[in-house]
């Protein structure tokens, strides 16, 4: 271990009682187990990172019910998107992904250069001005390396839209700055020199084209908006669309080109325009091409394949004539946002963050169902290479971490806040968000049992190790204690244990099944008897209890992964592997970090491992401890990480 050195937030230990002291907004005090007692514990050593990694494997998440344009073939047959701060080289053929994880925040914008190869993403500012600036970053899709980073300082807010110039091959970058008033840069990327920039409105811009017959030539589109400019002599120069007797969209939401050159968009209302180069006449308008929004416009075989909020993806000729093949891409997976075409086969993102692959002639399968809202809920199988997710949106999905298929996924009657397993995998159970939990068959999906405890969320819920006990943790700050029969079909009210002053956050089982730890939001950490709900008053009497989790953030066993000045909002779960000497939290930050299982020393040393972008809010090991899962908030993203032992 390495020398000592001073703590900025005070921490003290007590020899004679063996308590650590240290500060969380308040005191907290912690029993230190005596065999660690009697060895001589100095709770300021400095502990090595460990030995194992965690690589990252797959991830179900996809970008679509906010961002646009973001699905794109590449030269190599695969094609790219994004979600989180993480960049998605995706074979279809062999549901295999590679990743692009240099940013360190959102993803918003993604464009590929004409060689098929190059690629350019976007991300938002976050909360470090200096290491979380919004900027560009071009990367090839073949090696993941990056090859330029550009945009810190000039973009204000986030990279909204992005595209490269193509008649020159490529050689200049169109971006759009999401900042109050949006501005559009024109860049030569590889040099990391801006040509030229303008304010484009008061109002979103959508997507940023350059026109297929001019590189001076970029079409800005988005609500009340749609501007063709043109690059002379480093400046660029504005010209508003002019509809002249048709109706101004609210939002032009599309735009393509035909091969000659000539722009199309699309609407809000259905409608496609064909324009002058200019932008000065509609030259054509076809109307109700989709009911509502046309999403995307695809050039594919002379003609073009468009998608819309009406959830069908459409095949026309040049001229948009009547469509000559159609498909409904099903509501559970949502309209189509943006999709590539590699041979025969569509790939597409939806409005509902789900990856689908297939065609007009067969349909889609889904590759992955995503979430819509954030994630909190997290289970792995404890035999099996299944897990559950579930998110506030009330979608509970069951995957397969090897096959990497959706096994089943049920619509919850509330936002879906915890689940768990029985010990032997025969039933799951669901914490709702209004106060429902309900059990489900995990063969049929069947609800077999449902209770209700008050009207707030139900924050965790665990089995005593032998499945006789069921424990919920309830945000209206009580624990509720049922006794489990037939099968896991039936629940007996034990009681609750009622004593904590802010809701539970956490919570484990004795590895007897006799007592329970409970964190709260108020950082407090209490016992309790679970044959009668008593409160366990005194908790050195506890100091050598061996616990069946290690799910309580508050607790001798891992005070130490509290960073220096942490706000104690910040960490949001930790877990600890089964058999691997290592440990995981999540954070606000969306940090995953890696520790040694040896987390009860102040300076406990770790392993950061990105890819959210927001608060990453829970993680869960494999009964074998080969993988991880990690959910993201803001982003809904699950993150399947492979454990490397190094």
């Amino acid at each position: 271990m390495a020398p000592k050195r001073k703590k900025s937030h005070e921490i003290s230990y007590i020899e004679d009682s063996g308590q650590v002291k240290f500060y969380l907004r308040r005191p907290v005090h912690l029993y230190v187990p005596t065999a660690i007692k009697d060895d001589g514990y100095d709770p300021l050593l400095e502990t090595s990172p460990p030995s194992q990694s965690l690589e990252l494997q797959y991830i179900y998440g996809y970008k679509g019910r906010t961002c646009r344009n973001n699905v794109v073939a590449l030269a190599s047959g695969e094609v790219v998107y994004f979600t989180a701060a993480v960049g998605v080289v995706y074979n279809v053929d062999d549901n295999t992904q590679r990743f692009y994880n240099q940013h360190t925040d959102d993803i918003r914008s993604l464009a590929v250069h004409p060689d098929g190869e190059t690629v350019a993403t976007g991300q938002v500012k976050g909360n470090d001005d200096e290491f979380d600036a919004a900027h560009v970053r071009v990367w090839s899709s073949v090696t993941l390396e990056t090859l330029h980073v550009f945009g810190t300082g000039e973009v204000e807010r986030a990279v909204a839209c992005l595209a490269f110039s193509v008649t020159d091959g490529g050689g200049l970058l169109a971006v759009v700055d999401e900042a109050t008033e949006p501005r559009l840069s024109v860049w030569e990327w590889q040099d990391e020199n801006k040509v030229a920039a303008a304010r484009c409105s008061g109002d979103p811009v959508l997507a940023v084209t350059f026109s297929r017959e001019s590189t001076q030539r970029v079409v800005t589109s988005g609500k009340n908006s749609l501007v063709f400019w043109s690059l002379e002599d480093g400046a660029l120069k504005k010209r508003t669309a002019v509809y002249g007797s048709h109706p101004k969209p609210k939002f032009t939401t599309a735009v393509a080109f035909t091969e000659s050159g000539q722009t199309i968009t699309g609407d809000n209302n259905g409608n496609i325009f064909f324009w002058k180069e200019d932008g000065s006449e509609v030259t054509k308008a076809v109307t109700g091409i989709h009911e509502g929004s046309v999403f995307f416009i695809l050039p594919h075989e002379g003609g073009f394949l468009t998608s819309g909020k009406d959830g069908t993806i459409k095949k026309w000729d040049v001229n948009f004539g009547e469509a000559s093949a159609s498909v409904v891409v099903s509501e559970n997976d949502g309209a189509a946002r943006a999709f590539a075409v590699l041979g025969e086969q569509l790939v597409v993102g939806t409005i509902k963050n789900c990856l689908l692959k297939g065609s007009l002639a067969d349909g889609f399968t889904t590759i992955f169902k995503g979430a819509e809202e954030e994630l909190w809920a997290v289970a792995t199988h404890p035999s099996s290479s299944q897990f559950l997710t579930g998110c506030l949106g009330g979608l509970l999905i069951a995957r397969d971490a090897e096959t990497k298929e959706t096994q089943w996924f049920v619509s919850m009657k509330s936002g879906v806040q915890s689940v768990c397993y029985s010990p032997g995998g025969e039933v799951v159970v669901v914490g709702l968000a209004d106060g429902t939990w309900q059990v489900l068959d995990t063969e049929t999906q069947e609800v077999v049992f449902e209770g209700h405890d008050g009207d707030e969320p139900i924050q965790v819920v665990r089995f005593s190790p032998d499945g006789s006990l069921l424990a919920l943790g309830s945000r209206d700050n009580s624990v509720y204690i049922y006794e489990a029969g037939d099968a896991f079909k039936e629940y007996n009210s034990r009681g609750a244990c009622t004593g904590h002053s802010s809701f539970i956050r956490s919570l484990d089982f004795s590895a007897d099944g006799s007592f329970l730890r409970t964190n709260s939001g108020d950082y407090e950490l209490l016992f309790w008897r679970t044959e009668d709900c008593s409160q366990e008053t005194s908790a050195s009497e506890l100091r050598d209890t061996e616990w069946a989790t290690r799910t309580c953030l508050l607790c001798f066993e891992n005070f130490g992964v509290w960073p220096e000045g942490v706000d104690g909002t910040d960490l949001n779960s930790v877990t600890a592997a089964h058999q691997k000497p290592i440990v995981v939290t999540a954070d606000d930050f969306g940090k995953i970090k890696l520790f040694k299982s040896q987390t009860y020393y102040a300076y406990t040393s770790h392993k950061v491992c990105r890819g959210h972008s927001s608060h990453a809010t829970s993680t869960a090991f494999s009964h074998d401890d080969s993988f991880l899962v990690s959910l993201g908030g803001g982003d809904s993203s699950v993150l399947q990480w492979r454990v490397v032992d190094e």
